[in-house]
């Protein structure tokens, strides 16, 4: 249980900085690349950060074409980030509340 919790610590880590903004543009960052890979190679079944995962390489492949700029990828990586932090912080509240009786 204590790693399930030390992995999402890492991933809202690695997720809750603003993955494209640190940068002129994250996707052309080989770090923040093999991050993602690592996290999705560690948690294969996690949906949620497959999901991610997918959509912050579509947003680059959108960028790089030129159909969506840095802020509007930004914009829409984020806001998807966030409703998977909220998902995951009602998850675990609902959890603790069903343990606490």
């Amino acid at each position: 249980m204590s790693g399930r919790f030390i992995l999402w610590g890492l991933v809202l880590f690695v997720v809750i900085r603003p993955s494209f903004a640190e940068e002129p543009n994250d996707c052309h960052d080989p770090a923040a690349a093999l991050e993602w890979e690592a996290l999705v190679q560690k948690s294969p079944k996690d949906l949620a950060l497959q999901r991610l995962h997918a959509l912050r390489l579509g947003i680059c492949e959108k960028i790089e074409k030129g159909s969506l700029t840095l802020e509007q990828g930004t914009a829409l990586f984020e806001q998807e980030r966030e409703a998977v932090v909220n998902q995951r912080f009602e998850e675990n509240r609902s959890k603790q509340k069903k343990r606490a009786f």
